[in-house]
């Protein structure tokens, strides 16, 4: 065998031995692109999913090309991030009409193209514009976001009907007076933006949408640190939160020392239990120990490895629950209802029989699906410090972009040094 076929046959680059065996991701893989040929790119772009010679579909994928080119203006870019590059968007990216062009440039087998200069910067920028395309591919193919609206009032309202005020104008959760946890806020979370989407994936390995999980977002302020912990045991007895749906792996607890606690509570339970304590003198030791234990990685707090960018100082207990979420599929109604009439109407022989072909058991009467959802709880002395302090959300924001300019501009990175 020649050597250069044994160089083809055992040629295993990084895209085999770093993304698919060991789970690097491939924004972060260089010269992942070896396409030669436009035809090579057509093959890759068909097994991505894409069918460049259907009309509708080559012009979504300019049309990803477009968003992902303003995008990088808008984030990565001065003057619109003051602390973006100085950078020029290349004459020959502006021009581009054939995503395939991309492909080639970016394996530096565009004809003409050199590996050194002008070659190399178009280059960096064809696989900054890719990495940005293929993460706003994944969330336009999220078959659920059509339903957002949908998800996020079923999920709010098994919240808002526990949510409260009193006569007085104070907020509690509870079944009733009786049953109060008084809160300082109850709040959430708004529609991410698509941009805030595409940031949060463009900083993530795994980088597809379906991995995104506080889409929907729920937070409890607490008067108290006790009154946190109160919150979950409510939110568990009255199965508004299901542990067996909680996602193990996101639960993060910055805010309360479990073993200590444990400590301190079986204590003064057995004091209680002895007629030592009463009921209202019970509540204080435990709200005094808990706002006087300061929680640290090594007293039993949560670091969230799957986030850079969250504060060491944020404190709260954050947990994802998924909910299986039930739509009326409308669809299912109206062609009951068309072939019904069409029976009775008389209508085009022809229309009648493609009626007659429906089978309405293929159709859903109801789409059901387990959608995920964050839920924040702290206490108010907390939550003023994570909004004044160090890990305010203006900075946790402008890290995450400087992490996802750093990730998909690359070498261009260092172009403005």
């Amino acid at each position: 065998m020649s050597t250069s076929l044994l160089r083809d046959r055992f040629d295993f680059r990084p895209d085999v031995l770093d993304v698919i065996i060991s789970g690097k991701s491939a924004l972060d893989t260089p010269n992942s692109f070896q396409l030669k040929t436009a035809q090579e790119a057509s093959d890759f772009i068909d097994s991505y999913g894409y069918d460049l010679d259907k009309p509708v579909e080559n012009a979504e994928v300019l049309g990803n090309c477009h968003e992902a080119l303003n995008f990088i203006r808008k984030h990565f870019l001065l003057p619109e991030n003051p602390n973006g590059l100085k950078l020029e968007v290349p004459r020959k990216i502006l021009e581009i009409t054939d995503v395939r062009d991309l492909f080639l440039l970016a394996g530096y087998h565009y004809p003409g193209q050199t590996h050194d200069g002008q070659g190399v910067y178009l280059r960096d920028w064809s696989c900054s514009l890719l990495k940005v395309m293929h993460t706003i591919a994944h969330i336009d193919r999220d078959l659920r976001s059509p339903y957002i609206s949908d998800i996020q009032q079923q999920i709010f309202d098994r919240f808002y009907k526990f949510i409260h005020r009193d006569p007085d104008g104070h907020l509690y959760l509870g079944d009733d007076q009786s049953s109060r946890i008084d809160l300082a806020a109850f709040e959430t979370k708004p529609k991410k933006s698509r941009d805030s989407i595409i940031l949060k994936l463009l900083h993530k390995p795994e980088n597809v949408a379906e991995d995104i999980f506080d889409r929907v977002g729920i937070r409890f302020v607490t008067r108290t640190r006790l009154g946190a912990l109160e919150v979950v045991k409510f939110l568990k007895d009255r199965m508004i939160v299901i542990p067996a749906n909680i996602k193990p792996s996101r639960s993060r607890n910055t805010l309360i020392d479990i073993p200590a606690f444990r400590k301190v509570l079986a204590e003064q339970l057995g004091r209680a239990e002895s007629g030592k304590v009463t009921y209202g003198s019970l509540l204080d030791p435990l709200e005094n120990f808990l706002e006087e234990a300061a929680l640290t990685a090594s007293s039993g707090a949560v670091a969230n490895p799957d986030n850079p960018h969250s504060s060491e100082f944020y404190r709260a207990i954050q947990f994802t629950a998924r909910q299986l979420i039930k739509l009326k599929n409308t669809m299912y109604d109206d062609l009951r209802e068309l072939k019904s009439r069409s029976r009775a109407s008389g209508l085009d022989e022809d229309i009648s029989k493609i009626l007659e072909r429906i089978d309405l058991k293929s159709v859903q009467r109801e789409i059901r699906f387990f959608y995920p959802y964050e839920v924040q709880i702290m206490d108010m002395k907390s939550h003023e410090q994570n909004e004044r302090g160090r890990s305010a959300h203006s900075e946790y924001k402008r890290a995450q972009v400087q992490t996802a300019l750093k990730r998909v501009m690359g070498s261009l990175v260092d172009a403005v040094r």
